[in-house]
């Protein structure tokens, strides 16, 4: 069993990883002025807020592995969590994974003076290693992912202050400053801005996924989904006032990796490098805390017998061995399919997709409800926030298509795909199951 703390690192461990050191640039270049710039942070904080609340009140009522596959299984029944928790499996688990691991290559390369076409084969490396390590145990990929969470955001703090310590820094042939949009234009960008944005909060929930093994879930669990969105709020539109505040947008909108820039003008040449350092540190810690959590969506799946029986196996040392390696080779294929925004667009529309139908089940557990449970939280306004963060989402889901037409395609299919094989699943199923799927290797 793992306590409140494990599950605040969880949260922060996931969501804190290249995403905050590769995106500030482009959302530089999409809105231009630093007031846009900020509201679209604090405005991600709030969603990520929000989601926590929902999914606090979704978890204290059903404190099992599984997180959001369980939610739908008791909501919609078998054919949705069978169609929830592959594809869970496959996007959010193996496509999310890879969108971390392929910023740790490329800023590995720049780190250490290789050609950027070794990125993937590093990207690849990461992800044998970090699997190995969590299919350790529990315990093992626990105290792994909580110094890794803590590390980072110190890391970030101390980036942050020493940015504000050094004041602005003086930039020769400075570029023009970037006209933002009017109109209709700025909220388009603005929309753009977010989604990128979300990307980079994106783990906060994830925590819920190990509620069956956290200590006095209804406490712990909903104080780390709150602590760690109001956290990650603070740390990320900190540090963007702070790259500010050193550099002007104009210039930031040049960069692929903002901090890295930021920390050389303070500290000189050497800073670009120490902070590639520090951005492989915090890539490969978000990377642990993903696959540490998540994999339980694919245990839980296997446990209900709607999957292979060996995902559903579990170590003597609390480890699912096998949807570990399952999951770690569905990373794989995703870093040597495509580069960092293909992947970002499929992670992004898929999830959209998959965690509205989360967040909806709040609404069918509420008009299912006779009369108020005591042993639950019950999140404020929560029919309101619900349907609040589903048609956000489906403005995502919109946006990822648009910009990525291809992958949302392919994406639509593999959906399709899913849906066909749970009827063939429940026809032919029963003879790849195990009578115990949950016994101990």
């Amino acid at each position: 069993m793992v306590g409140g703390t494990t599950a605040l690192a969880i949260g922060v461990g996931v969501a804190v990883g290249g995403g905050i050191f590769r995106t500030p640039g482009d959302i530089a270049r999409g809105l231009g002025s630093p007031g846009w710039i900020v509201a679209a942070w604090v405005c991600g904080g709030l969603f990520t807020l929000a989601a926590g609340l929902v999914t606090a009140e979704l978890a204290t009522r059903f404190p099992e592995a599984g997180g959001e596959y369980v939610f739908l299984r008791e909501a919609y029944g078998e054919f949705m969590a069978f169609f929830f928790g592959w594809s869970y499996t496959i996007f959010i688990i193996g496509c999310g994974a890879a969108a971390i691991a392929v910023p740790l290559g490329e800023v590995s390369c720049s780190l250490l003076g290789i050609a950027a076409n070794w990125a993937p084969w590093i990207a690849v490396g990461s992800t044998v290693a970090v699997t190995a390590v969590n299919c350790a145990g529990l315990r093992v990929g626990a105290d792994t992912q909580n110094v890794l969470s803590f590390l980072k955001v110190g890391a970030l703090l101390a980036i942050m202050g020493l940015a504000f310590w050094h004041g602005p820094a003086t930039v020769e042939n400075p570029p023009a400053a970037i006209e933002t949009p009017t109109g209709w234009g700025i909220w388009l960008a603005f929309f753009i801005a977010f989604r990128q944005v979300l990307w980079c909060y994106d783990g906060t929930t994830d925590s819920v996924k190990m509620a069956e093994e956290i200590h006095d879930v209804k406490r712990s669990l909903t104080r780390a989904l709150i602590g760690s969105s109001v956290l990650l709020t603070v740390v990320y539109v900190g540090l963007n006032i702070a790259f500010m505040y050193v550099l002007p947008p104009a210039v930031l909108a040049r960069s692929d990796f903002v901090a890295n820039d930021v920390l050389r003008a303070i500290i000189g040449p050497s800073g670009r490098r120490l902070m590639a350092g520090l951005t492989a540190l915090v890539c490969l810690g978000s990377l642990a805390s993903t696959t540490l959590a998540t994999v339980r969506v694919t245990y839980a799946l296997a446990r209900d017998g709607l999957a292979f029986g060996a995902l559903g196996r579990m170590s003597a040392s609390q480890a699912p061995v096998i949807a570990l390696i399952g999951v770690g080779l569905l990373t794989i294929a995703f870093i040597v399919s495509g580069g960092f925004n293909e992947v970002l667009s499929v992670y992004a529309f898929t999830a959209s997709i998959l965690f509205s139908l989360s967040y909806a089940t709040l609404l069918v557990f509420r008009a299912r409800e006779r009369e108020r449970r005591a042993d639950i939280f019950r999140c404020p306004g929560g029919v309101f926030v619900a349907i609040l963060l589903i048609v956000i989402q489906a403005g995502v889901a919109f946006g990822a298509a648009y910009s990525y037409r291809r992958g949302a395609m392919w994406s639509v299919a593999i959906f399709a795909a899913i849906s066909a094989f749970y009827f063939v699943w429940k026809h032919f199923g029963t003879a790849v199951r195990v009578d115990n799927p949950t016994q101990r290797t």
